[in-house]
C-alpha cells in the first residue's frame, strides 16, 4: 500500500488510503523530501540539517549545513542540498559535513539571477537517473546543470522562464522536466536542451511537476496567487498535453505549488491549497481524496 509523507512545521504525517498514521519527526520542521532508490527518503528537518527515513520508518540525521536549506537530492550516494535565502550549493562529505561549492557561486551569467517574490534560491533540486547530470531549478535564475558532480555549472534553460520545480525520469537517463512560467518544459538530452509545452491550457503558468514512468505530471494555475488550479500531463514521446481528470475536478481548490505534486510506486499525489489531498489508483488514473483539511505543507513524497 503506497503511503503519502507530508512535510510540516510539526513532523511528517503518514497518510494511505485507509487513514492517517503515526506524524514522524513530531516537533520538528521538516520542509522537503527527496525520495531515493531503494525506499528510502531524505528530508530537510529544522532547516539546515537532512535525515534519512530507512525502509522500517526509522529516522536518523545524516547531515548538518551552515546555511537555511530548500532542496536536497541524493546522487550516487552523495548529497546535495540548496539554500533557501541564498543561491548556494552544499555537497556534503560522507561524515556528513557540508562544503560550499564554489562552481555553482561561479555559474555564468549569474549576475543576472534575480528574486522574484522569495529570496534568490535553489527551489528544486534533481538529477539523471544515471546521475551523469545534476540540476538546480534557481528562482529566478533557470536551470544550472553539472555534468562533473558538481564542480562546474553551466547555464541551460531561458532564466526569464521563470523555473519552479524539476525533476528527472525514474528510468530513463535522458529525460528531465521542469515546471515553469511559460508551461511544461521537457529535455530528452539531460537536461541541456529544453522545449515548451504550452499549447491548450488557459494560462500557462506551472509552478509543480512530478514524473512517472510513462507521463510527466504538472500543475496549471490562473497566476502567481493562483485562485485555482489544474493537473496536466505529458505522455512521453507524444506531441501535446492533456488536462488530467478521472476523479479529479476540472479545478481544483488555489494553487498546486512547488512540491506538491508526488510520484513513486507507480502512483501519484497532489495536494492543492485548499487542503485536499489526492491520491491515483494507477499513473495518472482513478483519483481518489483521501483527506480534506490538510494545514499548509512544504512538499509531498510517496513510498
Amino acid at each position: 500500500m503506497a503511503m503519502v509523507l507530508l512535510a510540516t512545521d510539526f513532523g511528517c504525517r503518514t497518510l494511505t488510503e485507509a487513514g492517517e498514521g503515526a506524524t514522524e519527526l513530531a516537533g520538528h520542521e521538516v520542509s522537503g523530501f527527496a525520495p531515493e532508490a531503494g525506499g528510502t527518503c531524505l528530508a530537510i528537518v529544522d532547516s539546515r540539517e537532512i535525515w534519512r527515513r530507512s525502509l522500517t520508518g526509522l529516522w536518523s540525521r545524516v547531515a548538518v549545513a551552515e546555511i537555511a536549506l530548500q532542496s536536497v537530492v541524493s546522487v550516487g550516494g552523495t548529497i546535495f542540498a540548496g539554500g533557501m535565502d541564498e543561491a548556494a550549493l552544499v555537497r556534503f562529505l560522507p561524515n556528513g559535513t557540508g562544503e560550499r561549492l564554489d562552481g555553482f557561486d561561479e555559474t555564468p551569467g549569474r549576475g543576472d539571477w534575480r528574486a522574484g517574490g522569495p529570496p534568490l534560491g535553489v527551489r528544486s533540486l534533481a538529477a539523471t537517473m544515471d546521475g551523469a547530470a545534476i540540476l538546480a531549478a534557481v528562482h529566478v535564475g533557470g536551470i544550472p546543470r553539472s555534468g562533473d558532480g558538481g564542480a562546474s555549472w553551466t547555464p541551460t534553460i531561458p532564466i526569464l522562464w521563470d523555473v519552479h520545480e524539476v525533476r528527472g525520469h525514474p528510468t530513463l537517463p535522458n529525460l528531465a522536466a521542469a515546471a515553469t512560467a511559460v508551461g511544461l518544459c521537457v529535455s530528452e538530452d539531460g537536461g541541456q536542451n529544453w522545449r515548451v509545452f504550452s499549447e491548450g491550457p488557459e494560462t500557462p503558468n506551472s509552478l509543480a511537476v512530478a514524473v512517472l514512468e510513462r507521463e510527466v505530471l504538472f500543475s496549471i494555475q490562473d497566476g502567481p496567487f493562483a485562485s485555482r488550479s489544474q493537473i496536466w500531463r505529458w505522455r512521453i514521446g507524444g506531441q501535446a498535453i492533456e488536462q488530467v481528470r478521472d476523479g479529479l475536478p476540472e479545478w481544483l481548490d488555489g494553487k498546486v505549488d512547488t512540491g506538491w505534486i508526488a510520484a513513486g510506486a507507480g502512483r501519484a499525489a497532489v495536494l492543492d491549497r485548499g487542503g485536499n489531498l489526492w491520491l491515483s489508483a494507477e499513473g495518472s488514473a482513478g483519483w481518489r481524496r483521501i483527506e480534506t483539511g490538510v494545514p499548509y505543507s512544504f512538499g509531498l513524497a510517496i513510498l
